[in-house]
Formats: structure tokens, sequence, C-alpha cells
């Protein structure tokens, strides 16, 4: 089926019998979504382990992954920080559940904020800004928090299942005031023209289409191009959001992205490659390492390393 937003039909066009395993996997979620932090955490780690033991296929392209951006790390170490990361995902599903089912406010007091001064900065020149970040496991309950201290329009990708997109895009709507369809590049130059800032995670790849070549730890891969090119267009300002899981909640920080862009596609591609190396860096685990992030290869008929 192709994927198709799903905000203007009605909850009926979804209760067919193929669509009935996935509500009860949603009633599951809903029901686990009630769960302390603490709880959440805990049970994440052992779903965590659980989807490691029955993911051979995303085991295979972590460690390609490793192999690729730590050609130093041992084959143990890279099995160890396998496990972690599942583990960390495994918690992010049951977080993504609490952000999607609960008040977005109810870890309010677990998370931290940096850079308020950045955001207000960049918006007091009226032009919006561009918020780049990567996916980490805590994406979505970090991402609940964001209009806390900003009015922020994500840019969003359609799933394949549509009682997930139907579910999905509901809950981003009562969280933020405007979600915007990644294609959907109209409404993008839209907000940023009313002072908003809209939110990519630029480092996963999507072909060659709208893409160019550029380092990631060390690697040419596709990486998209089109962020440079909305901000030579809007003047709008980059600003790099890095979030996390923390032992006791989550951390959120700001950072303004200085002299860029700059007039060359690739060089601004490697800039944003250097800034995901660097707020992965400290929390190698959460990363999202299942994403065959060097599927496309420069020259076409070359192997994938996957």
């Amino acid at each position: 089926m192709a994927k198709q937003s799903t905000l203007d039909k009605s909850i009926t066009k979804f209760i067919k019998p193929k669509h009935w395993l996935t509500w009860l996997g949603m009633g599951i979620a809903y029901l686990l979504s009630f769960l302390p932090w603490s709880i959440l955490q805990s049970l994440g780690s052992v779903f965590g382990r659980f989807l490691y033991l029955i993911s051979p296929r995303r085991r295979h392209i972590c460690n390609v992954n490793f192999k690729i951006c730590y050609p130093d790390m041992t084959k143990t170490k890279r099995k160890q920080l396998t496990k972690e990361h599942f583990e960390s995902m495994g918690k992010g599903v049951l977080e993504t559940f609490a952000s999607w089912f609960q008040n977005k406010n109810r870890f309010s007091s677990r998370v931290t904020f940096e850079g308020q001064e950045v955001i207000d900065q960049v918006l007091s020149k009226g032009r919006g800004c561009i918020l780049i970040s990567g996916h980490f496991s805590s994406l979505d309950i970090c991402g609940s928090q964001v209009p806390r201290i900003l009015d922020v329009h994500p840019i969003y990708k359609l799933q394949k299942n549509p009682v997930i997109n139907w579910i999905m895009e509901r809950q981003r709507k009562a969280i933020f005031t405007k979600t915007i369809e990644r294609r959907n590049m109209r409404e993008v130059l839209k907000s940023l023209k009313k002072n908003k800032a809209v939110w990519y995670a630029v480092d996963q790849d999507y072909g060659r289409q709208d893409s160019v070549f550029a380092p990631f730890y060390g690697r040419e891969c596709a990486t998209i191009a089109h962020i440079g090119r909305i901000a030579k267009m809007t003047n709008a300002p980059v600003v790099l959001y890095d979030y996390g899981r923390t032992a006791t909640g989550y951390h959120l920080a700001f950072t303004e992205v200085p002299d860029f862009p700059t007039a060359d596609d690739v060089t601004n591609a490697a800039k944003m490659n250097e800034l995901m190396e660097s707020i992965i860096a400290p929390k190698k685990e959460q990363y999202f390492w299942a994403h065959r992030r060097f599927k496309t290869q420069v020259n076409k008929g070359d192997p994938s390393p996957y």
C-alpha cells in the first residue's frame, strides 16, 4: 500500500480484520504507556534484549556500521555495543508509546534544557530557524518536550502501516502546532516565513535523489542536500538540536551552527555529518545504528556493504 496521510480519514476506515493485529498491538502499547518511568526503562531494556535475539538482520547492519565507523573496535566490543544499542532502542519504543498516549508533561521534571538563549536569539532575526538532528532512540519522547520552549514544526516520514500513521499523525498533531510531511517543501517555506522553527533529522540515506556524497566517519555516504539550499534560499539560521537519555531523564541542547550554509552542497553535507558525529560520540548506544546508512554507493555498480 502506498504511503498516504491519514489526517483526513475516519477511524472507521481502519477497522477491517486485516488491521486487527495492529490495533491489538496499539492497545498493549497504550497500557504500557502508563508505566512509571523507572519501570518503563527496565522493561524497555528487557524488550531490547528480546529484539536483539530475534533480529539477526538488524544485528548484522549494526555490526557492518560499527566496522565502517569504528575500524579499530574489537569484535567483542562491537557485539557489546550492539547489545547496548538494542536495549536503548527497546527503551525508545516504550518511550514513544508514552509520548503518544500520555500527557506530554508527565515526565517534564526529568527534562533539562540547554541553549534557550540560542533559540531566542535566532528567532529575534525574524527568519525562523532550521533545527537539524540525528535519529536517537529517545527521538519521540524528547521531541515531545521541545514545544515547551519552541514552536517547532517537525518534518516527518509517513509509515507503511496506515493504522500506525493514523495514530502517529494525530498524536503529533496534539503536541505540535503543525507537522510537515517531508515531501511538502511549500509548507516548510511557509513556516520559516512565519518565523517558526522546522525540524529535520538529517542522518538517513534517502537514495541519490536530492542527495550528495559526503564523508561520514570517513566513508562517503548519501546525505540530503536541501538543508543548505533552504537555508540559502530563506536566510534562516541553522541550529543543531542534540538530545538524549540520561541516568535520570533527558537532556536537550541547542547550538547555532556557525558559517552555515556555504555555497557548496558537498561542503554543507560534510559539515552536517561532522555535527552528527559530534553528538553521537557521547552516547553511541543511543544512535540508530540499525539503519543502513551506507546503502547507496558512490558508483551505482558497487556492492552494498550490507
